[in-house]
């Protein structure tokens, strides 16, 4: 297709309009005779995709089994996908007697792959929609370009994710197509992630997680599915026009998006017509879906709610044009373990979630977690807990691995959440370290929670050089080389009894002439814990390349030992820090010269320092 031609390839809205007017058959004519899809279909070059042909499409509205439905070709916007890839702008209607598009009052996710034949050709697959209320306008992936990059394993660099429109353009085609005005970009339709075993405010916080990594990707709530036993042949195979279901996790928390096949030839199936996630190489599972409706939402758009079912093969491509599945082979999974014990009523539960790929096994592994606390705790609300958690992996050379860690937790609104995705950020840590391939063979929690909630909060910190007298000073003034005792006094909750703990530091030699703090930090205020997560619940990172730590320093080895030696939430810090900050070190970035470190039963907040002056 000559990339002279202007954005919209008949050469100008004018010459489009015309092309529309006297060449595009109307949508009310009489439904032209249609026959299933079969493998293996003749794939019509882009370049022979025309304004004013008619075609049909297929997917799935309920079920299992493939329903028709029209499509008009609108025109085509060069390089609208990617340099060098076009993208075909289409409107979609129901053939008589068919309901198909209504059921979404447009384009819904989920329709992503629908494989458009014209004359018998396969042309391409319903792809793109625009981003804000359902159109029966939208965008078609050519099936010949899903055909080059996707068994070549290749894609273009960049992955357009909107197609602008000037409003002139989008007037007129939705004069022709006889259809209001749609608002927004073209964008590909967002997949339908159905995600088992959270409660709703957790699905909140995934399709936020998601938002912020720029996943295409739309959370709602749906059933569990069991792992492919490993070894065992896939025992299903696809359907053009029927449902295809990428997943990402199985078991308690099932990740699969969902949309429909394209093309199934020999070992091989194409669909959606657009990333899932764009991981370009991964081990997804490719399954079946059962399709229970087409939800209706004319504010945030409609979807598909589906079930995922039998188990295709290796989603093995996932990329700008589309996704591709090995239908010889099944995905090797990585268990996450979590066993909870409820220390109120006696309940517990050992819960497990099977992930495909590594690259989204930190987030997996922290939904997969929660949901099993979720499960036990059973309430919204103050509480304690005490976790207990493995990571066991292979690093380079195929060296093993095993990190353990211990912690003990508080809270007054939610107690399950930093239990989950404290170990859900050493897993990313690993996974995404700067220095050497990790692989990791499982991730095992395990927890006690209860609803009597304590904790310690430090109210008071006094000093004793070299064996004198405990006081607080408003600047304590030593020589290098002085003995400290830190004396701290923490209050209980609710109580007006005190607890009382001693630390020993010593000042540095080397720190004379400088000027720093002397403070008691509760370990939960430190913004400790693995990855230096600081209690926030943006964790968008989990989901993206590059992880949640910018520019690791050092090695693999001190990543392991920075996530072992991490401060413990109940741990009493003492510490004495040079770096002219007169703040103690409470996640602000202070760097503590001498820490000491004195656990104690329950979590501890809040913090005391006094100025130093080293002689």
């Amino acid at each position: 297709m000559s990339r002279a031609r202007a954005k919209i390839a008949i050469g100008s809205v004018a010459v489009l309009v015309g092309a529309l007017t006297g060449g595009m058959a109307p949508s009310a004519s009489a439904a032209p005779a249609v026959a299933p899809p079969a493998d293996c279909p003749t794939v019509a070059p882009t370049a022979s995709v025309r304004a004013g042909t008619t075609g049909t499409g297929w997917t799935v509205v309920t079920g299992s089994t493939p329903q028709p439905f029209g499509v008009d070709v609108l025109g085509v916007i060069t390089d609208g996908i990617a340099p060098g890839r076009d993208l075909v702008m289409i409107k979609v209607f129901d053939l008589p007697g068919q309901h198909v598009v209504d059921q979404g009052g447009g384009i819904w996710a989920g329709m992503s792959g629908s494989p458009v034949y014209v004359d018998g050709q396969l042309v391409g697959a319903v792809s793109y929609g625009f981003t804000l209320a359902p159109s029966p306008l939208g965008g078609m992936t050519p099936a010949a370009d899903m055909l080059s990059d996707l068994n070549a394993g290749d894609a273009p660099d960049a992955l357009r994710a909107k197609v602008p429109l000037t409003s002139t353009t989008r007037a007129a085609l939705a004069s022709e197509a006889r259809v209001a005005a749609p608002r927004g970009s073209l964008s590909p339709v967002p997949t339908p992630l159905g995600v088992s075993g959270l409660r709703s405010d957790r699905l909140e916080r995934l399709q936020s997680d998601v938002k912020g990594a720029g996943l295409p990707l739309s959370v709602h709530a749906a059933g569990r599915a069991a792992a492919p036993a490993a070894g065992v042949a896939p025992t299903s195979r696809p359907v053009a026009g029927g449902n295809f279901a990428g997943a990402v996790a199985y078991g308690d928390v099932t990740f699969a998006g969902t949309g429909t096949t394209t093309y199934v030839c020999g070992d091989r199936a194409l669909a959606f017509g657009h990333p899932l996630t764009g991981a370009g190489a991964t081990t997804f599972g490719a399954n079946d879906a059962d399709s229970l409706a087409i939800v209706k939402d004319d504010t945030t758009g409609s979807f598909k709610q589906a079930n995922l079912g039998p188990l295709f093969g290796t989603l093995d491509q996932d990329r700008t044009v589309g996704i591709r599945a090995d239908l010889t082979s099944t995905p090797a999974t990585t268990p996450v373990t979590t066993t909870v014990r409820n220390l109120d009523n006696g309940r517990a539960r050992t819960g497990a979630t099977q992930v495909t790929d590594q690259s989204y096994l930190a987030e997996v592994a922290a939904y997969g977690s929660l949901a099993n606390l979720d499960r036990v705790f059973d309430e919204s609300g103050d509480g304690r807990a005490s976790t207990r958690w493995t990571i066991k992996g292979t690093r380079a050379g195929g060296k093993a691995f095993t990190i353990e860690r211990s912690n003990r937790w508080a809270s007054r609104y939610d107690l399950t959440e930093d239990p989950a995705f404290e170990v859900a950020y050493a897993v990313d840590s690993l996974v995404n370290n700067d220095f050497e391939p990790v692989t990791i063979s499982s991730v095992d929690l395990a927890a006690d929670v209860t609803t009597s909630y304590d904790q310690l909060h430090v109210v008071k910190v006094e000093v004793a050089v070299n064996g004198g007298s405990y006081k607080t000073p408003k600047t304590l003034k030593v020589k290098a080389g002085a003995k400290l005792k830190v004396r701290v006094t923490m209050k209980r909750y609710r109580s007006t009894s005190t607890v009382t703990a001693v630390a020993d530091l010593k000042v540095p030699k080397g720190a004379s002439g400088q000027s720093g703090l002397l403070s008691a930090v509760g370990g939960l205020s430190t913004g400790g814990g693995p990855d230096g997560e600081d209690g926030s619940d943006d964790s968008a990172c989990l989901l993206e390349g590059s992880g949640c730590e910018n520019g690791q320093e050092g090695s693999l080895d001190d990543v392991i030992s920075e996530i072992k030696k991490a401060p413990r939430n109940d741990d009493l810090l003492a510490q004495l820090s040079f770096d002219d900050s007169d703040e103690p070190d409470e996640g602000t970035g202070a760097s503590a010269a001498v820490t000491s470190k004195v656990r104690q039963k329950v979590t501890v907040v809040g913090s005391r320092s006094i100025a130093v002056t080293v002689r």
